[in-house]
């Protein structure tokens, strides 16, 4: 039977217990050499939740169930869930993969945004430090401008504090390609699901993507459930979700959980997650863009008029 949106959000119905010592399978993470498990977990929903414990159970039982990276940010909801990874996760260090990002585009700032994970995580490098949410040409020149963040990231980079660079964006992938080219990031981060895949006007899959794998880029999926909005309007299940976005060429997709029955389900569909044929991918996307209106599915490809928090998007 179909898991539904309330039974894998809600917890109400979990899936077949895991396995004992069961492990979820890992990919390398691109060009980094890392060994990246194919399920990660999204920090927005870990910092949304009002207390401290629940969120520290969550995070300990992605761990043992064979999750091994861990996405966050400086700011809002993903500022506090990187407190709650550096409680969680103390003493594994050598054992799991963190990302984080920054939104700032200015060396003090982001240099600030740096200083403020490194605290919150408890550590004193970051495997992954990621320009965030790139969303227009003017965005990608106070990037590269002076004073600007990379200039910071390099910096940090030189002194250890940094292993790997990458990018991420949420609104077009023309905008994430013109990036991409122009400087050799390890890793992006996009949108890439069931709905992504059949949006014809917009599709992260189609133009991102294949860019990235050209360049050897570790590719980290975001929004695979739609931040719920896949589930809720019926236009796939979650099963059908995990399997079409691991059947991509990605190396991990991030999903966003708030209690331990939900981590249970995700891994046992990260361990049962088969590819799909191409006709099955095909068909997906053909029933998606069908039935649905793409752009209600997808707010976060439009451009805002005023740039978001942080926090408003969750990466699930």
């Amino acid at each position: 039977m179909a898991t539904t949106r309330r039974n894998f959000v809600g917890g109400a119905v979990a899936l077949a217990a895991p396995v004992a010592g069961a492990t979820m399978p890992r990919r390398v993470l691109g060009k980094t050499g890392l060994q990246v498990s194919v399920l990660g977990l999204g920090g927005a929903r870990i910092g949304m939740l009002l207390e401290n414990q629940p969120a520290i159970d969550v995070v300990r039982r992605c761990y043992d169930l064979g999750m091994n990276y861990f996405d966050a940010a400086a700011a809002g909801a993903y500022g506090l869930s990187q407190a709650r990874y550096g409680v969680a996760l103390k003493g594994l260090r050598d054992k799991i993969i963190i990302g984080t990002k920054t939104r700032q585009r200015t060396f003090t700032q982001a240099q600030l945004d740096l200083d403020q994970s490194l605290a919150n995580l408890g550590t004193d490098y970051l495997d992954l430090y990621q320009v965030h949410n790139v969303i227009n040409d003017e965005d990608i020149e106070f990037i590269f401008g002076p004073k600007g963040v990379m200039e910071m990231i390099e910096r940090a980079k030189k002194a250890g504090k940094i292993r790997f660079i990458g990018v991420t964006g949420h609104t077009d992938p023309a905008v994430l390609n013109r990036i991409i080219e122009r400087y050799p990031f390890d890793t992006v981060l996009m949108p890439l699901s069931v709905t992504d895949g059949g949006n014809a006007q917009k599709s992260f899959e189609q133009v991102t993507l294949p860019l990235a794998r050209k360049k050897n880029m570790g590719v980290i999926a975001m929004k695979m459930l739609g931040a719920g909005q896949i589930l809720q309007r019926k236009a796939a299940t979650v099963e059908e979700c995990v399997s079409y976005t691991l059947t991509l060429p990605v190396s991990t997709a991030i999903l966003g959980c708030q209690q331990v029955a939900q981590v249970e389900q995700a891994a046992a569909l990260g361990r049962a997650a088969k590819p799909l044929s191409a006709s099955a991918m095909e068909t997906l996307r053909q029933r998606v863009a069908g039935q649905f209106e793409l752009a209600a599915l997808e707010p976060w490809k439009r451009l805002p008029s005023v740039e978001p928090r942080q926090d408003e998007y969750v990466a699930d």
